[in-house]
């Protein structure tokens, strides 16, 4: 099935049998997805495995004017699969729940926004042996390092194309590639015997911007900052988030708590807090799916809803906004789709995700909210997560340094923090004119003020 053509025609089929032959059919949706995909893994900074494939499939779904879902995949592209798909929903359909919340699939829109650069043409010649020189990049540079004492390490390629076809009109057809590099190294200290890890990773559109070297020496730098750590005592300081901490901290948290079916079942800490100010002025956040060349991109979500530029929070408030929404969160509440429904392969019903999620930069140098502090912490990461109903977050600094007159200092050992985001929104006192992107995250350097810090420390 490699004509675009025959797709289509398998895909129109799929609807024109749901129309013809489901009685009492609202409307129907074709989904398929199919990924041509490259994947390298690192062992003990070492190529170990590499694979080459490819998968994909078609879905159903169907509803009746109750609401009632019927949903059927196959991975067979032929007509008898598209006609037992089709058989298998309506059965589900038919023996499903009523749902007075469904209203209707998306409807057919007259515009798309452009959005360039989400695909890379390279791709299509791309070879393994084209692959393996970011990976020996990794290996060579961690191989400089004499501390070093393993590295894993991967680089993935993926090539997508997507087809969604619904009885409202919506006929679609894209494609977009990714490429992902991931280096996390584990440095020993000769002296003291102390074992730290570091780790860092890109994923970008064009296989061009890929950076290995980069990449393996932040995850060095990241590893040489948390040897020798030290214990402190408890008290409150103020904290510096790097852009990995602001994301652990605060942006994806909000992404999770602005989730339309998460909110609309009262699992979210910002429940009735929309059109308030919940946090200082420089908490400005924005979901934006039109930058060109960013991985979170899109002209359409997986339902065929066209994409925008949505604002979630200006100067600390929580706009009327700033929930994100699939169709059928969206007809819940009488609103139109905000081109936010994601899927994870063609065998999942569509939810709810960012697009490229934006914690915007402000005016001042990351140097100088450093240089600020007389006592206090600089964050890079927690491996926990808060309690999204309640905003209350308790975990681990696994990677961070005390900061002494301005100055970065030794990593911590056996340090937590505990806060509510809520509250903590409000301590947002500078955000940095420095960010980087992480994947479809965009994050500062963020100073946050008086956060409890729970040190092990006699």
């Amino acid at each position: 099935m490699d004509e675009n053509y025959d797709i289509f025609a398998l895909a129109n089929k799929g609807i024109n049998l749901a129309q013809k032959n489901i009685r009492d059919l609202k409307c129907a949706e074709i989904f398929v997805g199919l990924n041509e995909y490259l994947n390298i893994e690192v062992e003990q900074n070492a190529i170990k495995h590499n694979e080459v494939g490819n998968e994909g499939g078609i879905s159903i779904r169907v509803y009746n004017h109750h609401g009632s879902l019927g949903f059927a995949f196959t991975n067979i592209f032929n007509a008898t699969s598209i006609e037992k798909i089709v058989k298998t929903a309506s059965k589900m359909m038919k023996a499903g729940s009523i749902d007075p919340d469904f209203i209707d699939l998306p409807a057919k829109s007259s515009r798309y926004p452009p959005v360039k650069g989400i695909y890379d043409k390279d791709i299509e010649n791309l070879k393994i042996e084209d692959s393996i020189i970011y990976l020996n990049d990794l290996i060579d540079e961690c191989s400089k390092e004499q501390s070093a004492i393993s590295q894993s390490a991967s680089f993935t390629s993926n090539n997508t194309k997507t087809f969604i076809l619904n009885s409202n009109g919506i006929e679609i057809f894209s494609k977009e590639t990714h490429f992902s590099i991931f280096s996390e190294i584990t440095l020993k200290d000769d002296k003291t015997g102390e074992i730290s890890n570091g780790f860092d990773y890109q994923i970008k559109r064009k296989i061009n911007e890929i950076d290995a070297r980069f990449i393996v020496n932040n995850a060095l730098e990241n590893a040489r900052n948390n040897l020798n750590r030290i214990k402190i005592k408890s008290k409150n300081l103020a904290l510096i988030l790097s852009p990995r901490a602001s994301i652990d901290l605060i942006l994806r948290p909000i992404a999770a708590a602005i989730n339309a079916e998460t909110y609309q079942y009262k699992r979210s800490f910002l429940i009735d807090t929309i059109g308030q100010k919940i946090g200082s002025d420089f908490l400005n956040i924005e979901d934006n799916a039109l930058i060109d060349g960013a991985v979170g991109s899109s002209s359409h979500d997986e339902e065929g809803v066209p994409c925008k530029n949505k604002k979630i929070f200006d100067k600390g408030v929580f706009l009327d906004t700033g929930l994100l929404h699939n169709s059928y969160t969206a007809g819940k509440e009488g609103i139109e789709s905000t081109g936010n429904a994601t899927r994870k392969s063609y065998s999942s019903l569509p939810s709810i995700g960012i697009t490229n999620f934006i914690l915007k930069s402000g005016t001042i140098s990351k140097d100088e909210l450093i240089h600020s502090i007389k006592d206090g912490i600089f964050m890079h990461h927690t491996a926990d997560s808060p309690n999204i109903s309640t905003g209350d977050f308790s975990g681990l600094i696994t990677q961070g340094n005390i900061i002494i007159n301005g100055e970065i200092g030794s990593p911590l050992n056996e340090t937590m923090f505990g806060l509510n985001l809520l509250d903590m929104f409000h301590k947002i006192s500078a955000v940095s004119k420095e960010y980087h992107v992480y994947g479809a995250y965009y994050a500062p350097y963020v100073k946050i003020d008086d956060v409890k810090i729970i040190g092990s420390a006699n």
